[in-house]
């Protein structure tokens, strides 16, 4: 799988590595419905990933609605610019320092 959820401190740490696409969608959203601390603050650390598609901008978007904090670290060239080119940026990054 292209992605892992971990607990660190009093967050969820979900790792994004390589090319995560629709087909991963829906295993996604279901490892996250099902976490344990579901509704806990969420940190996505994209540094590895290569390459995401829509599907999946649009599911971390709904996760941002509900989680209590959600923020990016890391994020790799390829994510940013996946953001940029679906007009995610004010979504994902409230703020230039963000990045």
């Amino acid at each position: 799988m292209p992605f892992s959820l971990s607990r660190r401190q009093n967050r969820q740490l979900l790792k994004l590595e390589g090319t995560v696409t629709i087909r991963h969608a829906q295993d996604l959203a279901a490892k996250l419905g099902e976490s344990p601390d579901y509704g806990a603050s969420v940190e996505v650390d994209t540094s590895s990933l290569e390459d995401i598609d829509t599907c999946v901008l649009q599911l971390l978007c709904s996760l941002r609605k509900t989680a209590p904090a959600l923020s990016f670290a890391h994020p790799s060239d390829a994510f940013v610019r996946a953001v940029d080119r679906c007009g995610m940026r004010r979504e994902f990054f409230r703020t230039r320092e963000s990045l």
